[in-house]
């Protein structure tokens, strides 16, 4: 069995984490401001087309990201979220 996946983030000086079921693929969002936390679940529970990096340099593709059907799929829905909402995520910061 696999550990969840778990990446912290912040909303100005407030923090929680996003955490990642990998068995039930179900997102949980741990935030104790309820606003912040829905804004976080919606934008996670939607789908979304995004550029991502092909073969080369130049080279970029449009993919649909559902972001609960895999672990990648949530990081890289998570790496435009700061734009989206204004939800910073902290990569390197541990969640216990």
């Amino acid at each position: 069995m696999q550990e969840n996946y778990k990446v912290a983030v912040q909303y100005n000086n407030e923090c929680g984490y996003v955490e990642y079921d990998r068995e039930a693929k179900k997102i949980i969002v741990k935030f104790d401001n309820a606003t912040v936390r829905q804004i976080i679940e919606t934008y996670l529970a939607a789908e979304h087309v995004i550029r991502v990096a092909g073969e080369g340099l130049l080279d970029f593709k449009d993919v649909t990201i559902r972001p609960a059907e895999s672990v990648d799929n949530l990081k890289t829905a998570l790496t435009r979220i700061w734009e989206k909402t204004g939800v910073h995520v902290d990569w390197s910061r541990p969640v216990a």
